[in-house]
């Protein structure tokens, strides 16, 4: 059986798996969706081939996280507005047959590594080929890893928002932690209070192995700082 996909807020993916040939529009989310400007492609969202913004998908096994069932998906801007059984519809809704395909939410690729600079390289994809590649397959939203750069967390988070204007999906990013001192800690706060950060990565694969070299057994701290 074919596999049809669709986030569930926004079916970006859709027409990239069902159609041999798209062109995303516009998006309502300018967060994540800010991609292409000046790299030949406009936001992403629902094609604007499309002669309606109203969409419905008819037919198909509708797959989330508890079930499956054959539905219709009624779709208007972007937006899932219904999914039942035989949804009813004007001449003014695009329809698309999905019989005998699956409907499903796009996944989450929550570990990736996009114009990632290490040792004097850089990754080959960067934020529109990786994407490109990853809504060909059905994954819709991913987390970049954010590496510091000179060791500040926020001059690597300025460099990935400069990174990331050729993104065409849903992203965020997980603050990778390397050092530990005053500066990262105040930078932490920054980033939470000020940016919205709440995604940080601390590696402690080193100290995992030096403890079990010298059979030494681990306490891990969860506790917020600042608690008073």
């Amino acid at each position: 059986m074919d596999t049809l996909s669709l986030t569930s807020s926004l079916i970006c993916v859709l027409f990239l798996v069902l159609l041999s040939s798209t062109s995303p529009s516009e998006s309502q989310s300018d967060q994540f969706c800010s991609a292409g400007v000046g790299y030949g492609e406009p936001l992403c969202g629902v094609s604007s081939s499309l002669s309606s913004p109203k969409l419905l998908i008819k037919g198909g096994t509708v797959v989330n996280a508890h079930h499956q069932e054959i539905a219709d998906v009624y779709v208007e801007d972007g937006i899932i507005v219904a999914v039942k059984p035989n949804i009813m519809v004007g001449d003014d809704v695009t329809v698309i047959d999905a019989t005998g395909k699956y409907v499903m939410p796009g996944g989450i690729d929550p570990h990736t590594h996009l114009a990632m600079e290490f040792m004097g390289t850089q990754a080959i994809d960067d934020f529109f080929s990786g994407q490109a590649a990853a809504l060909a397959g059905g994954t819709t939203m991913h987390i970049d890893f954010v590496i510091p750069v000179d060791g500040s967390l926020m001059a690597g988070f300025e460099a990935y928002q400069e990174k990331s204007k050729k993104a065409c999906m849903d992203y965020g990013f997980h603050m990778a932690i390397t050092k530990w001192d005053e500066v990262v800690s105040r930078e932490m706060e920054i980033l939470v209070n000020k940016k919205g950060k709440h995604h940080f990565n601390f590696v402690v694969l080193i100290i995992i192995r030096l403890s079990r070299l010298h059979n030494l057994s681990m306490v891990i701290d969860c506790d917020w700082p600042y608690s008073g």
